[in-house]
């Protein structure tokens, strides 16, 4: 597995990490506890060497097989442990806040729940409406402590970012969504699009791609039946249901004929290309069994600059058909 670094901190990172939504056992139907478990397991063999999750994730169920499975495992093999602050642990009554006592006790619960003494990346989860000074102070003071090695943010905006540099406290990381279907932080700023991947390489921070095989269906394995549990939350998003759906199938199947010529498949394709983009540190992706857990190691890939501009002009393709599609069909 390739491995690469946050810029400023002791972490170094396989280019591929565990995500564990789906093992908290919420919002992507249901998950059994027995293969989660050996998820984490076989992607450790695999060479993975860090796990994400976070409080909510299944109220703090996620975190709690984490701990489970990295316990059982030999203290040299442990992986690293990244989690989140400022959503709480209580999925039906979630709330966005992160004062310097909330992310104090947050933090403690955490470690608790994933039964270690250090969470080695300390993610806010979503912006907060507390001030800047205070949640970047709080930080500090966790790493100042050793209960953290390195600070992140998630779903922040270039300006937001930028604000919490000016604190002056360390920051290392952001966590933003990014896939060959969602691609706008790497594009430059501008009214349509954040630009926080260039931001982050200019100004010396990792980028944690989550969602880079757009929720699964980058996997390449959806056909034009595929539907979703009532209790999965992708099923009622518009781009996984209806007109919007069905033209996102047709770009992947013109994604899986444009691997198969170069004897790649649809998620190498997807994970290699993010690669590619200067600044972005590694990307992370869920797994639920065994299987998936070891088939992370099979993910990052090597594309030609040929291969990068195939996939771009279907990509392009895409965003051209689904900007110009219908109100009624977007939806």
């Amino acid at each position: 597995m390739i491995k690469r670094d946050i810029p400023n901190s002791d972490l170094t990172l396989s280019v591929v990490g565990l995500g564990c939504w789906a093992i908290g056992g919420s919002m992507w139907g249901a998950q059994d506890d027995a293969d989660s478990m050996q998820a984490i397991h076989a992607a450790v063999d695999a060479g993975v060497t860090w796990i994400d999750t976070a409080p909510i994730y299944g109220s703090g169920h996620s975190e709690t097989i984490v701990g489970q499975a990295v316990q059982e495992l030999p203290a040299e093999r442990r992986p690293m442990i990244f989690t989140k602050f400022g959503l709480g642990d209580a999925l039906a009554q979630h709330r966005k806040s992160a004062t310097r006592a909330e992310i104090l006790s947050e933090c403690e619960a955490s470690l608790r729940r994933l039964r270690c003494e250090r969470i080695d990346l300390y993610q806010l989860h979503w912006p907060v409406e507390q001030p800047m000074e205070e949640i970047a102070g709080a930080c500090a003071e966790l790493l100042q402590a050793g209960k953290i090695a390195a600070v992140g943010v998630s779903n922040f905006s270039v300006a937001q970012l930028g604000a919490w540099q000016a604190t002056g406290k360390p920051l290392h990381c952001l966590q933003a969504p990014y896939s060959l279907l969602r691609p706008a932080i790497s594009v430059e700023s501008t009214e349509e699009a954040e630009g926080q991947l260039p931001w982050c390489f200019a100004n010396n921070l990792g980028c944690i791609a989550y969602s880079p095989l757009f929720r699964g269906m980058l996997f390449g394995t959806w056909n034009a039946e595929h539907t979703f549990a009532a209790d999965d939350i992708r099923g009622q998003h518009r781009d996984y249901s209806g007109v919007r759906f069905q033209r996102h199938l047709v770009a992947i199947d013109e994604l899986r004929i444009l691997g198969a010529e170069h004897d790649l498949t649809v998620p190498q394709l997807a994970i290699g290309a993010l690669l590619a983009t200067p600044g972005l540190t590694a990307c992370i992706v869920g797994a639920r069994n065994a299987r998936q857990g070891a088939a992370l190691a099979e993910l990052p890939a090597f594309l030609s600059q040929q291969q990068l501009t195939a996939v771009e002009d279907i990509c392009a393709r895409l965003r051209v058909v689904l900007a110009e599609m219908p109100a009624a069909d977007a939806k």
